[in-house]
Protein backbone atom coordinates (compact mmCIF):
# COMPACT_ATOMS: atom_id res chain seq x y z
CA UNK A 1 0.00 0.00 0.00
CA UNK A 2 2.89 2.40 0.85
CA UNK A 3 4.40 1.78 -2.37
CA UNK A 4 1.16 2.46 -4.57
CA UNK A 5 1.02 6.09 -2.65
CA UNK A 6 4.36 6.69 -3.18
CA UNK A 7 3.44 6.04 -7.00
CA UNK A 8 0.45 8.38 -6.83
CA UNK A 9 2.52 10.90 -5.15
CA UNK A 10 5.33 10.44 -7.87
CA UNK A 11 3.06 10.42 -10.59
CA UNK A 12 1.17 13.37 -9.44
CA UNK A 13 4.58 15.34 -8.61
CA UNK A 14 4.82 15.13 -12.01
CA UNK A 15 2.01 15.95 -13.63
CA UNK A 16 1.86 18.79 -11.23
CA UNK A 17 5.68 20.40 -12.08
CA UNK A 18 5.29 20.95 -15.59
CA UNK A 19 2.09 23.06 -14.11
CA UNK A 20 4.05 25.20 -12.38
CA UNK A 21 6.73 25.68 -14.50
CA UNK A 22 4.76 27.08 -16.56
CA UNK A 23 3.01 29.62 -13.92
CA UNK A 24 6.68 30.43 -12.90
CA UNK A 25 7.12 31.25 -16.83
CA UNK A 26 4.25 33.11 -16.92
CA UNK A 27 5.17 34.83 -13.52
CA UNK A 28 8.87 35.81 -14.93
CA UNK A 29 7.32 36.49 -18.20
CA UNK A 30 5.26 38.90 -16.83
CA UNK A 31 7.27 40.34 -14.49
CA UNK A 32 9.93 41.19 -17.67
CA UNK A 33 6.88 42.57 -19.69
CA UNK A 34 6.00 44.79 -16.69
CA UNK A 35 10.12 45.66 -15.95
CA UNK A 36 9.60 46.40 -20.02
CA UNK A 37 6.81 48.30 -19.87
CA UNK A 38 7.73 50.35 -17.22
CA UNK A 39 11.28 51.10 -18.46
CA UNK A 40 9.58 52.01 -21.82
CA UNK A 41 7.25 54.40 -19.90
CA UNK A 42 10.73 56.22 -18.08
CA UNK A 43 12.15 56.30 -21.43
CA UNK A 44 9.26 58.00 -23.20
CA UNK A 45 8.40 60.29 -19.81
CA UNK A 46 12.18 61.41 -20.01
CA UNK A 47 11.81 62.79 -23.53
CA UNK A 48 8.39 64.34 -22.39
CA UNK A 49 10.11 66.14 -19.31
CA UNK A 50 13.04 67.05 -21.84
CA UNK A 51 11.06 68.49 -24.17
CA UNK A 52 8.27 70.09 -21.94
CA UNK A 53 11.17 71.70 -20.09
CA UNK A 54 12.72 73.13 -23.83
CA UNK A 55 9.33 74.42 -23.70
CA UNK A 56 8.87 76.21 -21.23
CA UNK A 57 12.75 77.55 -21.79
CA UNK A 58 11.33 78.63 -25.19
CA UNK A 59 8.70 80.21 -23.52
CA UNK A 60 10.38 82.04 -20.83
CA UNK A 61 12.54 83.46 -23.15
CA UNK A 62 10.18 84.87 -25.52
CA UNK A 63 8.28 86.64 -22.47
CA UNK A 64 12.19 87.78 -21.63
CA UNK A 65 12.67 89.05 -25.21
CA UNK A 66 9.33 90.12 -25.49
CA UNK A 67 9.79 92.67 -21.98
CA UNK A 68 13.32 93.38 -23.02
CA UNK A 69 12.42 94.69 -26.55
CA UNK A 70 10.24 97.34 -25.67
CA UNK A 71 13.22 98.54 -23.26
CA UNK A 72 15.76 97.92 -26.15
CA UNK A 73 13.60 99.93 -28.69
CA UNK A 74 12.55 102.63 -25.90
CA UNK A 75 16.63 102.84 -25.53
CA UNK A 76 16.76 103.16 -28.84
CA UNK A 77 14.13 105.76 -29.90
CA UNK A 78 15.79 108.54 -28.24
CA UNK A 79 19.06 107.61 -30.43
CA UNK A 80 17.03 107.50 -33.63
CA UNK A 81 15.35 110.76 -32.57
CA UNK A 82 18.69 112.26 -32.06
CA UNK A 83 19.98 111.09 -35.43
CA UNK A 84 17.01 112.30 -37.27
CA UNK A 85 17.11 115.58 -35.12
CA UNK A 86 20.56 116.08 -36.20
CA UNK A 87 19.92 114.93 -39.81
CA UNK A 88 17.47 117.88 -39.81
CA UNK A 89 19.63 119.81 -38.29
CA UNK A 90 22.35 119.06 -41.61
CA UNK A 91 19.91 119.52 -44.13
CA UNK A 92 18.21 122.93 -42.50
CA UNK A 93 22.08 124.35 -42.62
CA UNK A 94 22.75 123.45 -46.28
CA UNK A 95 19.41 124.96 -47.04
CA UNK A 96 20.33 128.21 -45.52
CA UNK A 97 23.80 127.94 -46.96
CA UNK A 98 22.23 127.69 -50.26
CA UNK A 99 19.77 130.43 -49.72
CA UNK A 100 21.71 132.84 -48.28
CA UNK A 101 22.98 134.75 -50.69
CA UNK A 102 27.03 135.71 -50.69
CA UNK A 103 27.78 139.60 -49.33
CA UNK A 104 30.21 141.87 -50.14
CA UNK A 105 31.48 145.37 -48.64
CA UNK A 106 31.80 148.90 -50.24
CA UNK A 107 34.22 151.83 -48.75
CA UNK A 108 34.02 155.28 -50.34
CA UNK A 109 35.83 158.11 -48.90
CA UNK A 110 34.29 161.35 -49.89
CA UNK A 111 34.92 165.42 -49.35
CA UNK A 112 32.27 167.85 -48.33
CA UNK A 113 32.43 171.42 -48.10
CA UNK A 114 30.61 171.70 -45.42
CA UNK A 115 31.00 171.10 -41.39
CA UNK A 116 29.87 167.85 -39.97
CA UNK A 117 27.24 169.47 -38.22
CA UNK A 118 25.83 170.14 -41.87
CA UNK A 119 26.16 166.97 -43.21
CA UNK A 120 25.03 165.20 -40.13
CA UNK A 121 21.93 166.89 -40.33
CA UNK A 122 21.47 166.51 -44.07
CA UNK A 123 21.99 162.70 -43.43
CA UNK A 124 19.28 162.14 -40.69
CA UNK A 125 16.83 165.09 -40.59
CA UNK A 126 14.08 163.74 -42.97
CA UNK A 127 13.62 167.70 -44.39
CA UNK A 128 17.10 167.79 -45.44
CA UNK A 129 17.60 164.79 -46.65
CA UNK A 130 14.80 165.14 -49.03
CA UNK A 131 15.53 168.57 -50.09
CA UNK A 132 19.20 167.28 -51.19
CA UNK A 133 17.80 164.36 -52.84
CA UNK A 134 14.80 165.21 -54.67
CA UNK A 135 12.75 162.86 -52.93
CA UNK A 136 10.54 161.46 -49.99
CA UNK A 137 12.39 160.99 -46.80
CA UNK A 138 10.71 160.12 -43.52
CA UNK A 139 11.54 158.57 -40.12
CA UNK A 140 12.46 160.15 -36.80
CA UNK A 141 16.66 160.56 -36.38
CA UNK A 142 17.03 158.83 -33.10
CA UNK A 143 18.44 155.27 -32.16
CA UNK A 144 16.01 152.42 -33.03
CA UNK A 145 13.70 154.53 -35.18
CA UNK A 146 13.10 154.14 -38.16
CA UNK A 147 13.19 155.71 -41.48
CA UNK A 148 12.72 155.60 -45.27
CA UNK A 149 14.30 157.11 -48.15
CA UNK A 150 14.49 158.00 -51.84
CA UNK A 151 10.65 157.80 -51.53
CA UNK A 152 10.32 154.31 -50.06
CA UNK A 153 12.84 152.63 -52.02
CA UNK A 154 15.70 152.99 -48.97
CA UNK A 155 14.12 151.58 -45.34
CA UNK A 156 15.85 150.96 -42.10
CA UNK A 157 16.69 151.38 -39.01
CA UNK A 158 18.97 153.75 -37.16
CA UNK A 159 21.04 151.91 -34.86
CA UNK A 160 23.17 154.44 -33.36
CA UNK A 161 24.12 158.15 -33.72
CA UNK A 162 26.56 160.23 -31.99
CA UNK A 163 26.17 163.80 -32.86
CA UNK A 164 28.08 164.81 -35.56
CA UNK A 165 30.37 162.35 -35.83
CA UNK A 166 29.11 158.43 -36.97
CA UNK A 167 25.47 157.16 -38.10
CA UNK A 168 24.64 153.44 -38.12
CA UNK A 169 21.64 152.37 -40.25
CA UNK A 170 20.25 149.00 -40.83
CA UNK A 171 19.60 149.05 -44.73
CA UNK A 172 17.87 147.37 -47.18
CA UNK A 173 15.71 148.28 -50.19
CA UNK A 174 12.56 147.06 -51.99
CA UNK A 175 14.87 145.04 -54.43
CA UNK A 176 16.63 143.08 -51.82
CA UNK A 177 17.39 139.14 -52.84
CA UNK A 178 15.13 136.95 -50.90
CA UNK A 179 16.00 135.55 -47.98
CA UNK A 180 18.80 138.62 -47.71
CA UNK A 181 19.08 140.07 -44.24
CA UNK A 182 19.31 143.75 -43.88
CA UNK A 183 22.80 145.85 -44.46
CA UNK A 184 24.88 147.51 -42.49
CA UNK A 185 25.68 151.29 -43.25
CA UNK A 186 28.10 153.11 -41.20
CA UNK A 187 28.91 157.06 -42.04
CA UNK A 188 31.67 158.37 -40.16
CA UNK A 189 32.72 162.49 -40.26
CA UNK A 190 35.17 164.05 -39.52
CA UNK A 191 36.35 167.45 -39.44
CA UNK A 192 38.32 168.52 -42.47
CA UNK A 193 39.32 172.22 -41.75
CA UNK A 194 37.44 173.17 -44.67
CA UNK A 195 34.90 171.00 -44.78
CA UNK A 196 33.79 167.08 -43.54
CA UNK A 197 35.82 164.13 -44.74
CA UNK A 198 33.10 161.14 -44.77
CA UNK A 199 34.04 157.61 -44.53
CA UNK A 200 31.19 155.30 -45.69
CA UNK A 201 31.51 151.40 -44.91
CA UNK A 202 28.33 149.72 -46.52
CA UNK A 203 28.99 145.86 -45.25
CA UNK A 204 26.60 142.65 -46.03
CA UNK A 205 25.44 144.26 -49.21
CA UNK A 206 24.38 141.01 -51.64
CA UNK A 207 27.02 140.30 -53.66
CA UNK A 208 24.96 140.43 -57.00
CA UNK A 209 23.69 144.02 -56.11
CA UNK A 210 26.84 145.19 -55.10
CA UNK A 211 28.13 147.51 -57.88
CA UNK A 212 24.76 148.87 -58.78
CA UNK A 213 25.04 150.64 -54.81
CA UNK A 214 28.05 151.38 -55.34
CA UNK A 215 27.40 153.69 -58.51
CA UNK A 216 24.06 154.47 -56.56
CA UNK A 217 25.79 155.99 -53.65
CA UNK A 218 27.79 158.15 -55.87
CA UNK A 219 25.11 159.24 -58.49
CA UNK A 220 22.43 159.86 -55.79
CA UNK A 221 23.99 160.54 -52.89
CA UNK A 222 27.54 161.69 -52.72
CA UNK A 223 27.15 164.56 -56.15
CA UNK A 224 24.26 165.95 -55.09
CA UNK A 225 24.98 166.14 -51.66
CA UNK A 226 28.09 167.89 -52.49
CA UNK A 227 25.78 170.33 -55.33
CA UNK A 228 23.74 171.13 -52.12
CA UNK A 229 26.49 172.58 -50.22
CA UNK A 230 28.05 174.18 -52.72
CA UNK A 231 25.06 176.08 -53.93
CA UNK A 232 24.51 177.39 -50.65
CA UNK A 233 28.09 179.13 -51.21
Amino acid sequence: MATKKKKKTAATTKKTAPKRRKKVEKKKSKGASTAKAKTAQKKASKPAKKSAQKVAKKSTAKKSATKSSPQKAAKKAPAKRGAARKGAAKKGAKKTAATTPATATLVQHVFVAATPAQVFRALTDPTEHGAFTGTVVTGLPVEGGTFTASSGYIQGTFEKLEQDKLIVQSWRTTEWPHGAGASRLEIALEDAGDGTELTMTHSEVPTSQAESYRQGWIDYYWTPLRAHFSSKG
